[in-house]
């Protein structure tokens, strides 16, 4: 066990660089000699580097983001701690304090040793800190009295907690400090641990929303122009580029330099999120070759590499008159990418879809094959075109083709082997020429083994096939499926990543047809207000009957289970009560108890 650490033990250090090991934190040992080494002061230790007026004012405009963010945490704290001589910093990452809040009182104090807004104080300026080595380390520290390496801070005791960004770089800090110090110090540095972690998580979020921004501005801007380009993020992460760009570089810098870049800003800001990306001499470039792509996807391409691989597979097919076999559930999109794969090879040639599992039996073979006048009881007088001959040219798209009798299959067979159809009650063939793309649900190699579809035509069919994945193997397709149902709907609103997420954590059994009826129930329930998680799932529950368990992922993050653990300490602390456990963690109490229902903790 650690021992406290005595006026001696700091005297013998700063004089003679003796340091008893058993008195002091390892963190705190390794940042005294860090001080000493840089030839820090340790009998002064007030702050000297001093924002101007002005440079305070720039500073806070480079951080607004985090200020905005912190700001109402430091005001809880602010409650929670009132009367408790404490006051609280928000910091940026040099360590330039931004923020102060807290009791005049205090405040007055801390200004007797320049602790004030618009000062730099790290370990290099003032030794060894809270702020300055939690900066400096990456993680929470509590250091108190004689653990200060300067004895401007001696009689002092902070707690401080790094910041982060979504990428795990530190942003900030925030800051407890008490010129008493609090018995109860522990307890400060899990609530500033627990209200940092806090504005990360809302950081976090933010960065999702503007990564929504312009995913929603990429698909408007493709629909609304034939140019190519990309859309980064404000770290200048690759978020967006238009359907037909491959191989491109997941980082600004790595972009050649024929390329023309704009910033991008927020709808409801002034603030730069992000930055477009036009190419300037596209075939020039051996960086973005695949640009011109020749296929294009109907549907939602989104940037899952599930479906990134079907497409590549898909833009193949699509360049040569190949025989296409689709597979995959109900509601994954055959049809479309059917569709897709006609308008990039034959687009001025008819497309016929035929959908067998939805014709009876009895009229499928003179729907695809045709009829002459009077041919049975109830045929038209002048005969009728059958769709294969209306797809002649063209496209002939087949789905549900598993479902069709033996005896529509050799009649099938023979159309695709002689190229030529003879209508029912008719005499002469007539010839034709199409692509043929069927789809199933079904598997046509189990069904040839149970020797309900023949293995010739099976064969025949079956050259080159395309899997359609479910859209839970997608999940990260769904903010661009929302997208464009919203666009298709003309629904002028977008929702919260958070309601979002709740989409993402469903198993989508119905696939993307089930995702878009849901959107469309929720629509009409919440209108253009964008729905809470729980509402999210409460819908789908409510639509899912059939289904035992309606089932959401429940997988926490470390970051999440982190959370969890502080909430459940907290409200140890507190006997169960939520009110009090939420005022101690400074979260908002409509927040603490959704966060209790995610956590299953009420």
């Amino acid at each position: 066990m650690v021992e406290q650490i005595t006026k001696g033990d700091w005297r013998r250090f700063v004089q003679e660089g003796v340091l008893d090991n058993s008195r002091i934190n390892e963190r705190i040992r390794a940042s005294w000699n860090h001080c000493r080494r840089l030839g820090v002061d340790p009998y002064n230790g007030k702050g000297t580097q001093m924002l101007s007026y002005d440079a305070l004012q720039k500073r806070r405009r480079e951080n607004s983001w985090l200020i905005e963010l912190a700001e109402p945490f430091i005001k809880k704290l602010a409650t929670m701690y009132h009367d408790s001589n404490v006051i609280l910093l928000l910091v940026d990452r040099e360590g330039y304090v931004l923020r102060m809040a807290g009791e005049e009182l205090v405040k007055a104090t801390a200004s007797q040793i320049n602790f004030t807004e618009g000062v730099k104080w790290t370990e290099e300026q003032v030794g060894t800190n809270a702020i300055g080595t939690a900066l400096a380390i990456g993680e929470p520290i509590a250091i108190n009295g004689m653990e200060h390496f300067s004895v401007a801070s001696q009689t002092w005791g902070c707690s401080a907690a790094p910041i982060k960004d979504e990428n795990g770089d530190v942003i900030g800090a925030l800051d407890i400090s008490s010129p008493f110090i609090p018995d109860y110090y522990q307890h400060v540095l899990a609530t500033v641990v627990a209200a940092a972690y806090a504005i990360e998580s809302m950081w976090q979020h933010r960065m999702k929303e503007e990564e929504l921004e312009l995913i929603n501005l990429g698909l408007k801007e493709e629909r609304g122009s034939d140019r190519s380009f990309i859309l980064y993020n404000r770290n200048h992460q690759l978020v967006y580029a238009s359907s037909a760009i491959t191989n491109i570089p997941a980082a600004i810098s790595e972009l050649p330099t024929n390329h023309n870049k704009s910033p991008v800003y927020g709808k409801d800001s002034s603030e730069i999120i992000g930055h477009q990306i036009t190419l300037t001499n596209q075939k020039k470039s051996p960086a973005f070759q695949g640009w011109n792509s020749s296929f294009q996807f109907q549907g939602v391409a989104g940037k899952s590499s599930t479906f990134q691989k079907v497409l590549e597979r898909a833009k193949k097919a699509a360049e040569k008159d190949v025989t296409i076999h689709i597979t995959g559930d109900t509601g994954t999109g055959k049809e479309v990418m059917a569709k897709s794969l006609h308008v990039c090879s034959k687009p001025d040639r008819p497309f016929v879809a035929v959908n067998c599992g939805a014709i009876p039996e009895n009229l499928l073979e003179s729907e695809l094959f045709g009829y002459t006048g009077g041919a049975f009881t109830g045929a038209q007088r002048n005969g009728y075109e059958g769709k294969i001959v209306q797809a002649n040219g063209g496209t002939l798209f087949l789905d549900e083709i598993g479902d069709i009798s033996v005896k529509t299959q050799v009649a099938l067979l023979r159309t695709l082997q002689e190229k030529k159809v003879v209508p029912i009650g008719g005499k002469k063939p007539i010839p034709v020429s199409f692509r043929l793309i069927t789809a199933t649900n079904k598997s046509l190699g189990g069904l040839v083994k149970k020797g309900q579809f023949r293995e010739d035509l099976y064969y025949r069919i079956y050259v080159y096939p395309l899997h359609m994945p479910p859209l839970k193997n997608r999940l990260s397709d769904i903010p661009e499926l929302v997208d464009y149902y919203f666009q298709k709907r003309n629904w002028q609103f977008t929702w919260r990543i958070e309601a979002i997420r709740a989409l993402q954590s469903y198993h989508w059994p119905g696939n993307i047809r089930e995702l878009f009826n849901v959107l469309e129930g929720i629509y009409t329930e919440y209108g253009e207000q964008s729905p809470e998680p729980s509402d999210v799932e409460a819908y789908i529950r409510q639509i899912t009957p059939h289904e035992r368990d309606v089932s959401f992922s429940g997988d926490l993050s470390t970051r999440e289970q982190m959370e969890k653990e502080y909430i459940e300490k907290a409200l140890k602390q507190h006997g169960g009560k939520a009110s009090a456990a939420a005022r101690q963690l400074g979260i908002p109490r409509s927040t603490f108890y959704r966060k209790l229902k995610k956590y299953e903790l009420g």
